[in-house]
């Protein structure tokens, strides 16, 4: 076991042989591509993303081997990296776990812990594939996020809470807000179904019922600004 702990660079960076600079940013590629091959399983994914995936290891494998021992160069890469901006829109809880596990290959790799970063690869994505695979942790299949937009008067939204109440075991109001110059509501709501009832019956209740009503149902929560 502590062979795990063992790092390939035995000397210091400027006698390292270049084969072992080589097997590490192959290490670190192969271990990118799988990195994004579990990603894009169930996942709607961008090309740009996984190649950033398969190349990023390598990227922060070889920082890592060119700052190592030496104070001032991590210091100046540190401060340029601060100077960069992403201005790409942000992901969700998925992309971060990928980002934070590729750079954390990069980082070990780099160091020259090859087997520590082999194995520990694979069992994150192993358990990763084995969750999505198997469907754990999903969120209820009777829950439901209702977003409606009602004229601004109190007997609109007294319908819905009744056709809420009918239809479903619970449901929540979480946010209202004006729109269209303030003549409409719109009204967020966590739902769960009752037994029996499915979207279309609630869909077709409340646009039977409920005067000038623009909805939308779905089982996807809307992705927080913040993780």
């Amino acid at each position: 076991m502590t062979e795990l702990f063992d790092s390939v660079y035995t000397q210091t960076t400027a006698a390292v042989e270049p084969k072992m600079l080589f097997l590490s940013l192959m290490t670190s590629l192969i271990l990118g591509a799988a990195l994004a091959w579990v990603y894009k399983y169930r996942t709607f994914y961008t090309k740009e993303f996984v190649v950033t995936l398969i190349l990023l290891p390598s990227i922060i494998s070889l920082i890592i081997f060119l700052v190592n021992g030496s104070l001032g160069t991590s210091v100046a890469v540190a401060g340029t990296f601060s100077l960069v901006r992403f201005r790409s829109a942000a992901g969700g809880s998925r992309e971060l776990l990928s980002l934070f596990l590729s750079m954390a290959v990069g980082l070990t790799v780099g160091m020259g812990y090859l087997l520590l970063a082999l194995l520990s690869t694979l069992v994150f994505l192993i358990i990763w594939r084995l969750m999505e695979k198997f469907s754990l942790f999903n969120s209820q299949q009777t829950r439901r996020y209702l977003t409606v937009e009602v004229p601004k008067e109190k007997e609109e939204e007294m319908r819905i809470s009744t056709i809420l109440k009918n239809s479903c075991s619970s449901s929540d109001l979480i946010s209202v807000s004006s729109s269209k110059e303030g003549s409409y509501l719109r009204l967020d709501y966590e739902v769960d179904l009752k037994s029996g009832v499915d979207d279309y019956s609630l869909t077709n209740q409340l646009l039977h019922s409920v005067n000038r009503i623009d909805l939308s149902l779905t089982k996807k929560p809307k992705k927080k600004k913040n993780l």
